[in-house]
């Protein structure tokens, strides 16, 4: 036992005598680039000569020299103290516990460790670096508990990654300008902490518990503080003249936002797809957008918490966007904002976080409540015409009454305070006769939006008797004409007026009034009441909506629990990909309606490009084929059950098919990579190249003699510029189709031809040399194809990607599908449109079930249809003043002509109507005409041509 605490007793000693040699041999340095005598004059080469311990002091001068620290537990300080005289060109920290100060570093000061291999490096620890003028930032990488404070960074910032664990990095008291400060890619636990900086921002993505506190920011073209994937605390910060003051985004959440001031920027809280937050105590002043909570569900937005904050002078107080829902705003102030309040502009996509609420604020605005939500335009979320609130997210603006203490100290909780500047507001003038604080009346803040529990406080001498607006309606939704019985239930009333549609003109002053609906849309009813001491009005929305023209059945085609992609149709006969012998590995397979049957066309397990182009025409089925390594077409006869190879370029693809003669691309041209235009003849066995353009050529499409193609001649192969041309086989003679260069994708039948162009679908007709918008909808529209009169496409402006139909006879779209997954790549035969459906698609591997649908299509009975609109105009250009009499041409017993002259100015029920173009410009005219059994719109865009007068 003794021999045992003797060893222990040396072991300590031995530590003793080591620890106090290593202090007594730590030194001081000196490096002087412009002294003999000092110890080193070049820092480098002390850094290379010191041990653990010693400080190595820089006296003024100019080292140019990138000097890169290796050595632990070493400090590097200025001798004067003044950074301004004692300049380094370029500083690297590359071992712990190294203190920088005093200096000023011209090209970058970097914090890295050693490489440990060809792409790692180590890490380091406990540096601080401080007192420095650094002119090109610093730079981090896998840095612990570090710090960098008080220094003058310039035309630059300072920048932390990794290391995807508890950095504890502290960035304080640094003066920043013209850069910021970045931390990203997990150094979590990093305090950020009065740092001031001029014309940049803090940013940081991917990490957690942040502190960033006390920090002035300005002028930053971006984010004052930006957040992605990151969680942290923002407190009493100032941030003034930005692009968005605090900007949280992409699945960032849990931040809590105390105490902050900002100033003068686009949007002071800018909250995107981001939930669970809590802004809380802050100064929102004289900003574009105080407050804008957007983002969607599906990337984790809302539930939101907005309480105590001041929300003054701004141009919009509190704005709600896109579906971002479950949010409570309650406790705020929000006064004095120039155009509204509160702004909301929300649908949504289910599923969603529930009701938005908001009590006991106090709103103080000229208005204070705009619910712009019914402004929507699109079909998706309007489902039926009997719900006009399908797929809109629901605001509350009260709570149940509750004993408490209330924002305007009174006894109760309810609703908000309405209070408008100039002191008419609706809670500074309504009644409380048993002054419990709550209104007597309920406060209608949009056609939408109701608060049952308004906060009043007046005092019972005070309180004269006001009109209260109320009203009914027998129907609220239906299809046009739709005609609606209003009854007038107000009190106090003296006298009211009507205004059906909300645009400011008088429609009726009857109690019981019946009003019809000619078009579709939907409305805002307001009703006005008042007697000698003020008015009141309550908002009401009414939809009216296009009976359906067609009836239309939609059948699952497939039910393989694989994927089903790519399909064509010709007769009973649906072509299509599938991968159920092999995840990505996919077999042509044949629907057959008639049979029900199913059928599989190839067997080739090297089959594996789902985006392969098929096609179809009677018997006949055409495909690009893998299985030699290689690209070539083959083509399946279904009445021979023989399958044949049609080419062996090995570059083969995008093929059509029409009769005897197949079209498609071919890379032949090694050197410049282009495809041309092939065509092959069944019937004679023989290719022949269509184009022979250096350009590319691309997607063909053949209807008889017809091949069309998409061409990237007139932009240099640059792909910035596409053209459609088309070939007659007939008369050997090719010929431009589009002059845009933003045309592609083109499908052909008869004489006429869709295409994209840019974002919209266009037709051409070879006929009349014409061509035509088909899509008028601001959305993405593609993969448009063509049967007889019949156009339909693919369209995402309902948010995701569904099947719409264009009839040409009729001047009418129809949208053919509306579940909320994705509908794609259709195509259309006769009544049957075919299409890939993403409904039952699941996420995770093998990431499969993708199916086929199909829809027939069968009129309307005859009995029930609808006008056909049509017009002309005696002169379609000339001169301003420009006067036309524009003369309807509609079919179907039309007893209602509405005209939409392009310049602002409608013509509501004129048979025929004149009218006059004042300035030069070209302008699209509209007639909608309606009958008992809807109504019917034909658009001419650009048709009359109005010159400036010399």
């Amino acid at each position: 036992m003794w021999v045992n605490k003797l060893i222990v007793f040396l072991l300590v000693a031995v530590f003793l005598i080591t620890s106090v040699q290593n202090s007594a041999f730590a030194r001081e340095i000196v490096v002087d680039a412009n002294n003999s005598s000092a110890d080193f004059r070049s820092i480098q080469e002390a850094v290379s000569n010191s041990s653990s311990g010693d400080v190595i002091f820089v006296y003024s001068g100019f080292y140019n020299e990138s000097v890169d620290i290796g050595v632990q537990n070493i400090s590097i300080l200025s001798d004067s103290e003044n950074p301004n005289d004692t300049i380094i060109r370029a500083l690297k920290l590359s071992a712990n516990n190294i203190t920088v100060s005093g200096l000023s570093i011209r090209e970058n000061l970097v914090l890295k460790g050693r490489p440990t291999d060809e792409v790692s490096h180590g890490k380091i620890e406990n540096c601080t670096v401080k007192n420095n003028i650094l002119e090109s930032g610093v730079y981090a990488d896998q840095c612990y508990n570090s710090t960098i404070e008080k220094n003058v960074v310039l035309n630059s910032g300072i920048s932390i990654e990794g290391p995807w664990a508890d950095s504890n990095f502290t960035i304080s008291d640094n003066l920043i300008v013209n850069g910021g400060i970045g931390i990203s890619h997990g150094s979590d636990n990093c305090v950020l902490f009065n740092n001031t900086l001029l014309n940049g921002g803090i940013g940081v993505v991917e990490g957690g518990s942040y502190k960033i506190l006390g920090n002035y920011i300005s002028n930053s073209p971006e984010s004052g503080i930006f957040l992605s994937e990151a969680s942290s605390d923002i407190e009493n910060n100032t941030i003034v003249n930005c692009s968005n003051g605090i900007y949280i985004t992409r699945f960032t959440g849990s931040n809590i936002v105390y105490n902050n001031t900002l100033m003068s920027n686009d949007k002071g809280i800018y909250v995107g797809d981001s939930g669970g937050n809590l802004f809380s105590n802050n100064k929102i002043l004289r900003n574009n957008i105080g407050i804008l909570v957007g983002g969607f569900t599906m990337e984790q937005a809302g539930v939101n918490s907005l309480l105590n904050n001041t929300i003054s002078n701004n141009n919009i107080g509190i704005s709600l966007e896109d579906d971002s829902s479950g949010n409570l705003v309650s406790n705020n102030r929000v006064e004095l904002n120039k155009q509204y309040g509160i702004y909301i502009n929300q649908v949504s996509e289910s599923p969603y976080n529930g009701t938005n609420r908001f009590y006991n604020n106090i709103f103080n605005n000229t208005i204070n409540f705009f619910n712009d939500t019914g402004n929507y335009t699109g079909n998706y979320y309007i489902a039926k015409a009997t719900n006009i609130s399908a797929g809109k997210i629901s605001v509350a603006l009260n709570t149940t009454k509750t004993s408490g203490t209330n924002i305007i100290d009174g006894s109760y909780l309810g609703g908000n305070f309405w209070a408008k500047p100039d002191r008419t507001g609706f809670s500074q003038t309504c009644n409380d006769w048993n002054r419990d604080g709550i209104g007597d009346s309920v406060y209608t803040a949009s056609a939408y939006d109701v608060d049952s529990l308004p906060l009043v406080s007046r005092s019972k001498d005070q309180q004269p008797v006001f009109p209260v607006a109320n009203f009914s309606v027998n129907v609220t939704a239906g299809y046009v004409p739709l005609s609606i019985q209003f009854t007038d239930f107000s009190q106090n009333a003296t006298s009211r007026i009507w205004d059906f549609d909300n645009d400011g003109v008088t429609d009726s002053t009857d109690k019981t009034p019946v009003y019809v609906y000619p078009i579709s849309g939907t409305y805002t009813v307001n009703l006005t009441v008042s007697n000698a001491n003020g008015t009141s009005s309550r908002l009401y929305p009414v939809t009216a909506s296009n009976r359906p023209q067609y009836n239309l059945t939609e059948t699952q085609i497939t039910t393989n629990k694989s994927n089903q992609t790519m399909p064509v149709i010709y007769g009973d006969k649906i072509i299509f990909l599938d991968d159920r012998n092999g995840w990505r590995h996919y077999d042509i397979y044949m629907y057959d309606l008639f049979t029900s049957k199913e059928t599989q066309i190839t067997t080739n397990s090297l089959y594996y490009d789902p985006n392969t182009k098929l096609a179809i025409y009677g018997d006949r089925i055409v495909w690009a084929d893998y299985r030699n390594e290689k690209k070539d077409l083959y083509m399946y006869n279904l009445s021979t059950n023989k399958e044949i190879q049609i080419t062996n370029s090995g570059k083969a693809g995008n093929p059509a098919i029409y009769g005897d003669r197949i079209v498609y691309t071919d890379i032949r041209d090694i050197r410049s990579g282009n495809a041309d235009i092939y065509m092959y003849d069944l019937s004679t066995s023989r290719e022949t190249q269509v184009t022979t353009n250096e350009s590319r050529q691309e997607y063909p499409a053949i209807y008889k003699d017809r091949i069309v193609w998409q061409d990237y001649r007139n932009g240099n192969d640059t792909r910035s510029k596409t053209d459609i041309y088309m070939y007659n086989l007939s008369t050997s003679a090719e010929t431009r189709v589009t002059t845009s260069g933003l045309a592609s994708n083109p499908k052909i039948y008869g004489d006429r031809l869709v295409y994209m162009n840019g974002s919209q679908i266009y037709m051409y007709d070879l006929f009349t040399s014409k061509e035509t918008k088909i899509t008028a909808y601001e959305s993405i529209q593609f993969s448009p194809t063509i049967y007889g009169e019949r156009i339909v496409w693919e369209d995402y402006r309902n948010r995701n990607n569904d099947v719409y139909m264009y009839n040409l006879s009729t001047h009418t779209e129809t949208q053919i599908t509306s579940n909320k997954s994705g509908q794609s790549s259709p195509a259309i035969y006769g009544d049957k449109i075919v299409w890939m459906d993403s409904r039952k698609y699941t996420d995770v591997f093998p990431y499969a079930n993708l199916d086929i649908y199909i829809c027939n299509i069968s009129e309307i009975d005859p009995l029930l249809k609808t006008p056909v609109a049509d017009f002309f105009a005696n002169i379609t250009s000339g001169n301003a003043p420009l006067k036309v009499l524009f003369t309807d041409n509609s079919t179907g017993s039309p007893n209602f002509w509405h005209w939409d002259f392009g310049d602002s100015i409608k013509s509501k029920r004129a048979l025929n109507a004149t009218h006059t173009f004042t300035e030069p410009g070209e302008y699209d005219v509209s007639l909608t005409v309606t009958n008992e059994n809807g109504s019917n719109t034909r658009i001419m865009p650009k048709y009359i041509t109005v010159s400036k007068n010399k």
